[in-house]
């Protein structure tokens, strides 16, 4: 599972221990680890934070934050398809030191930008720090599976998988948004991009942020879209063929799940789709 953390003040009321003290907060999400890198500069003080969950490469040296070149990655998540993409980018003259999906981001982000996200299937979190464009950014997968909460205000951004890690910072001010509670009465939940606290924010899924440390600007992009997706051409198949396409895109999916260096299990609950993957999972 794992949980990110993150602190950019801009103020300079946030030392190192406090980056520690949000970041235990999720303890409960990475029980094999944690890691911290923080910085300050002229602009800000920047720190992140990561609790580890060991699913691939389970040597320290894959280990977060993790430092590519001007680049530290924070990462929550999987990128199923890291080994194909790893592939391509020695071909392109990239050189790895892990085996691990995280290092991959790094590398992908630094051939292609912001569209590496556009080669990912996965279900991720991530935030990049660089150094040399002094920048933060972040993205969301597109089904948001992997959650992501921010705080912006007076000069202290704040990010975490959890909003309790955010809650943490002694600078952070706790006001309940009622519109939020309101809505939250009236349809269970507090509805992407809102959150229950003022100024504070999820993160869309299929979205990323850009926090632009020198004009101290942040943005947020969508770079896909769901109707996109389903607008595509039809194909053309007959029912036998239908079947078999549709048996070939679950293996597929099975299969990009089942990669992993520890156990692999399947929560199934007797519905049909859970029986699906099961079988095939067992077959």
């Amino acid at each position: 599972m794992c949980g990110i953390v993150g602190i950019i003040d801009f103020n300079g009321n946030s030392d190192r221990e406090i980056l520690e003290q949000m970041t235990k907060t999720l303890a409960h999400r990475g029980p094999d680890g944690e890691g911290f890198f923080y910085n300050e500069n002229r602009i800000a003080q920047i720190g992140l934070g990561h609790r580890r969950l060991s699913i691939i490469d389970l040597s320290n040296a894959a280990s977060q934050p993790m430092q590519y070149k001007s680049f530290q990655i924070v990462f929550n998540g999987e990128i199923y398809n890291y080994r194909e993409i790893k592939k391509e980018l020695l071909g392109r003259g990239h050189h790895f030191i892990t085996n691990s999906d995280t290092e991959v981001i790094l590398h992908a982000f630094e051939e292609w930008g912001n569209n590496a996200v556009n080669r990912f299937i996965g279900m991720f979190s991530f935030v990049i720090f660089d150094q040399q464009k002094q920048q933060i950014i972040a993205f969301r997968d597109r089904a948001g599976v992997k959650p992501f909460y921010y705080y912006w205000e007076n000069g202290l951004f704040l990010f975490a998988s959890e909003l309790k890690a955010i809650v943490a910072h002694p600078h952070f001010v706790k006001v309940l948004n009622t519109a939020s509670a309101a809505a939250f009465l009236q349809y269970g939940n507090v509805p992407a991009p809102y959150c229950i606290y003022n100024n504070c924010f999820k993160l869309e899924p299929a979205h990323y942020l850009t926090l632009n440390l020198e004009k101290k600007e942040l943005t947020t992009n969508q770079y896909w879209d769901v109707f996109g997706a389903y607008n595509q051409p039809k194909l053309k198949l007959s029912e036998s063929e239908a079947i078999e396409e549709t048996e070939r895109i679950i293996k597929r999916a099975c299969d990009y799940r089942m990669i992993a260096d520890v156990p692999v299990g399947v929560f199934l609950s007797g519905g049909y789709d859970s029986s699906c993957i099961t079988a095939l999972l067992q077959k």
